[in-house]
């Protein structure tokens, strides 16, 4: 019988959180390759105007989910948060399998970006709640190798037109989070900020033990709550109107604990957007492999080297501090695309041999495995960590619809772009840019290696809440029964 140690009880929910991203990464190459494909072998055929349709359906899914599912978490626990992603999912595999027409396939993918919504805003929230922050940074890297695996097996399944195959690992995956989740506790976190302390208690010695470290986060972890109730105590009570809870929430938006993760964040995936990765790197094996299926064998080498990159992260996280890692591996990105641009513009005054282009596709290849190294998966693995437990949901509600926003408005800009300023004033207008992003991360980015999310909230906040650091324990308080669960 297996012993169900804190840490066995953190890698359930860990695993079922990895295998619902696994699946994610799945449908999304389940999808691309059934359209690029055309599904010979279901006698399918879809005009370019019916494959934009699909997408768009896919994206108008995609954006209430990034939208409602973390506000249900915020609201209802992240139990109901995992199950609001997972059923969907489920359901869409299940259909796959009889994939016969165009209406089909809209719903599939129109379901597969549901989960997809979810899962982006609200795993690495998930993750960072129940685990150790020993741990926490390993799990957490793993969301991105977990994509780049699901990707990888779809895209070698569907080059093989092997669709039934990617429905069942999909169902498998899928069935995995359903199941860890049910006999998994809620997260202590979340039972705090709802007053469910002694429940929270026990939930929180299920998964952390009962060690030094762990009762001096539990311990941190209600002296916030408790001075959190505090200031509500204090508060004149009045009843509210819904446009005046409506003002009151806006307001509370606006406040520094909010405003300065969220800032933080913006920075962290414009750095990531403006690097436009993905369409380098699609770009460059496009017209490297020249064979037949060439487009696809290009495909799965960039997804095999992306995937090695961010399983060789998840190492270097446990080594490396966090901030060190981003500012490491995003200079040495830099440094990359730098060269590609000056061999891009020798190039364009003839100074550069074609027979040496190779080269330029090395520093690319440089490029994007720094950015897997760690300075594309970082960002949503802090998503998790910056944000007040307040401010959760809506904090990753935003930051979501932001990275959704600033990189399809990316990717539509480039074209123009480059037909005015060509590839090399591109790649110069984008160095600049991520260089002066990249400065401004290494002053605000505080270092959250190995701390707890309370000491990292108190990293984050700004030193103007007078109220609240004049606040102090006292017996009074203690004797009220705001922490005991009726």
């Amino acid at each position: 019988m297996i012993s169900r140690t804190p840490f066995f009880n953190q890698t359930v929910i860990v695993a079922g959180i990895l295998n619902l991203i696994l699946s994610c990464g799945l449908s999304l190459g389940f999808i691309s390759s059934f359209l690029e494909q055309n599904a010979e072998r279901n006698h399918l055929r879809f005009s370019s105007d019916v494959q934009k349709s699909i997408e768009i359906a896919g994206e108008i899914a995609f954006l209430p989910s990034i939208v409602i599912i973390p506000l249900l978490m915020q609201k209802k626990g992240r139990k109901i948060a995992i199950y609001a992603t997972t059923l969907p999912l489920l359901l869409s595999w299940l259909i796959s399998y009889d994939t016969k027409n165009v209406g089909t396939i809209i719903t599939v993918n129109i379901l597969h970006n549901v989960a997809l919504g979810g899962a982006v805003a609200t795993s690495s929230i998930i993750i960072s709640e129940y685990c150790d922050p020993n741990y926490r940074a390993t799990f957490l890297m793993l969301e991105t190798a977990m994509m780049s695996l699901g990707i990888l097996i779809s895209h070698i399944s569907g080059m093989l037109s092997c669709w039934g195959l990617i429905s069942s690992v999909g169902i498998l995956t899928t069935l995995t989070p359903l199941i860890a989740t049910y006999f998994s506790p809620e997260s202590p976190y979340w039972l705090t900020s709802q007053g469910h302390i002694i429940k929270a208690k026990e939930c929180f010695y299920n998964l952390r033990g009962a060690h030094e470290s762990a009762l001096n986060e539990l311990d941190d972890l209600l002296t916030t709550q408790k001075r959190k109730l505090q200031q509500m105590v204090i508060k004149p009570i009045r009843r509210l109107n819904l446009r005046e809870k409506v003002v009151d929430y806006l307001k509370s938006l606006l406040k520094a604990d909010f405003l300065k993760p969220l800032s933080t964040m913006i920075l962290l995936f414009s750095f990531v957007g403006f690097s436009g990765e993905n369409v380098v790197s699609n770009y460059s094996f496009r017209h490297v492999f020249n064979l037949a299926n060439g487009k696809y064998i290009g495909t799965i080498i960039l997804d095999v080297m992306t995937l090695i990159c961010s399983l060789t992260a998840c190492v270097l996280i446990q080594i490396i501090k966090r901030k060190t890692l981003f500012l490491f591996t995003g200079s040495f990105s830099l440094v990359f695309l730098a060269m590609t641009m000056i061999l891009l513009i020798l190039q364009s005054f003839e100074m550069f041999a074609k027979d040496y282009l190779w080269l330029v596709l090395s520093f690319i290849t440089g490029f994007i495995m720094f950015m897997s190294l760690g300075t594309s998966a970082l960002p949503f693995s802090i998503l998790g960590e910056l944000f007040p437990m307040s401010y959760k949901g809506i904090g990753s509600s935003l930051t979501c619809a932001y990275l959704w926003a600033f990189g399809n408005s990316i990717l539509k800009w480039i074209p123009t772009l480059t037909a005015h300023i060509g590839v090399y004033g591109l790649l110069l207008l984008t160095l600049l840019s991520m260089s002066a992003i990249l400065y401004v991360v290494n002053n605000v980015l505080p270092e959250t290696h190995s701390k707890s999310l309370s000491e990292i909230n108190e990293l984050m906040k700004m030193s103007n809440c007078v109220v609240e650091s004049k606040l102090e324990d006292n017996n009074t308080f203690d004797n009220l029964m705001l922490f005991i669960d009726v």
